[in-house]
């Protein structure tokens, strides 16, 4: 891939984050993994809108889903729970020499804890020979064209990315090292893993998805869509180093965990699952908002906008803690660094955990529901296959620009949905023609990624279900 990428460099931004130069990249090892991720039918790797990458991949690769690193791949999800972020922090722990891969020296403390030693070994040895086998390189070789598109596309949001702030709003500089590669495989998924250099210096890596195209099939990076994400993974290399000096610190501790018990549907939905991580994460996102009040030109519909994506995300104190961090950022004389901010924070979380109970309570009143469906009710056992047309009724006025349905637990065959009529009755409802079968049972699960009231406030997952008559 070397070719390509001195092909973009006259193209591209290459910024300095702390006199350090910040070039996107295509990395072969992050392709290779989504690669086998999808082969494999993890879902989160299999999301399909880079049509035109999505083909190009299953033209290529799909004669070698029966190979042994695919059944392994698939053995390693089941067993281990491998998925997600787990993907590329192998991908991240690989050195790539031409055609083979081996592990960085210190893996077995940098990778995540879900991979074994014995898993790891076995998965690299039959990773070098699917690339081969596969062809892999080949792949690549013919991806160029479409991976120059996408480095240049992300050019828009690279130049928009100060990083400076971070300097003047930490008030510390850290001994990390930065890296953006752009995942064309990832979906909409963005992950931000790591490997440390030496025992106090760390590579971290910002891998960003790619969701939204052009007509022609090629990635565009909209500034509003994935900048939050660029500023977000970059916040973690700041805010995560400050808990080790706290983290034996019971009030704290007890104040986390109180907060994760009563939101801990909405954080394991999101793999988040201890109190460190909760904590992190909280501010990270607040940290992202007081990035953008301070560099959006004046307009605040993307602050009020990523502020609403943290509430629906179960972040249920987001708003606080960004007045909070406001306090902060006011009074540098007496904070001259976030390090001597973070008694203040410790204290904001255990009033936020003394009146979480009623703050969820609270939220989920302003959450749109679905009030009815039309024309049968939801688990309705004996509709009419001939039907072919379901509207849903949600309780108020959503906000009517997009739609998200995906795939219930039953997966793509029990899909009824042949289209998207649109919404009507002042987008209060929305109308989905039909595909029915006889004697068929469907699922479809709506969901609050783009099902949202004019507020901004999203839909809880709702599943509807029902089977068609003989």
């Amino acid at each position: 891939m070397k070719k390509l990428l001195l092909l973009c460099v006259s193209t591209l931004t290459t910024f300095t984050f702390f006199a350090q130069s910040l070039t996107p990249t295509i990395d072969k090892r992050v392709e290779i993994l989504s690669i086998v991720s999808r082969l494999a039918e993890y879902d989160e790797y299999n999301q399909d809108a880079a049509k035109k990458y999505v083909s190009a991949i299953h033209l290529h690769f799909d004669k070698f889903k029966s190979d042994t690193l695919i059944g392994f791949a698939k053995i390693v999800r089941e067993e281990l729970g491998i998925g997600f972020d787990a993907v590329m922090s192998l991908a991240v722990n690989l050195k790539q020499d031409k055609q083979q891969f081996t592990l960085q020296p210190n893996w077995k403390n940098d990778i995540d804890t879900r991979w074994t030693k014995k898993a790891t070994l076995q998965f690299v040895h039959l990773l070098n020979q699917f690339y081969t086998k596969a062809k892999a390189e080949l792949f690549f070789k013919n991806q160029e064209n479409y991976y120059n598109k996408a480095l240049i596309a992300f050019n828009q949001v690279q130049v928009k990315f100060n990083q400076q702030w971070y300097y003047n709003y930490y008030g510390i500089t850290p001994k990390d090292k930065f890296s953006i590669i752009v995942g064309c495989g990832n979906g909409g998924a963005n992950y931000g893993p790591s490997i440390n250099l030496t025992k106090t210096v760390r590579q971290v890596y910002a891998v960003m998805g790619s969701w939204s195209f052009d007509k022609d099939g090629n990635p565009v990076f909209k500034v509003e869509d994935y900048l939050p994400t660029l500023i977000h993974e970059f916040n973690h290399s700041f805010i995560n180093p400050l808990l080790f000096k706290h983290q034996s610190d019971t009030v704290l501790s007890n104040s986390m965990l109180k907060i994760l018990d009563t939101m801990k549907t909405e954080m394991e939905r999101q793999a988040y699952g201890n109190w460190e991580t909760i904590l992190n994460e909280s501010l990270v996102r607040a940290s992202v908002v007081r990035y953008l009040f301070k560099n959006n030109d004046g307009d605040n519909n993307i602050v009020n906008d990523e502020i609403a994506e943290q509430l629906n995300r179960g972040f249920l104190w987001t708003k606080e803690l960004v007045s909070l961090l406001e306090v902060y950022e006011n009074n540098r004389t007496k904070y001259p660094s976030i390090i001597e901010f973070y008694p203040e924070i410790i204290t904001f979380f255990k009033s936020t955990a003394d009146s979480i109970s009623s703050v969820k309570t609270n939220f989920e009143i302003k959450l749109p529901k679905v009030i009815s469906i039309e024309p049968f009710a939801n688990n309705t056992e004996d509709v009419d296959a001939s039907i072919n047309e379901m509207t849903i009724h949600f309780n108020e006025t959503m906000l009517g620009k997009d739609y998200s349905i995906n795939y219930g637990e039953a997966g793509k065959e029990a899909y009824p949905i042949k289209s998207v009529v649109g919404y009507s009755n002042n987008n209060k409802s929305i109308i989905l023609a039909l595909a029915l079968k006889p004697n068929t049972a469907y699922e479809l699960v709506l969901s609050g990624r783009a099902f949202k009231n004019i507020e901004g406030y999203a839909l809880k997952n709702y599943t509807i279900k029902f089977k068609t008559k003989k």
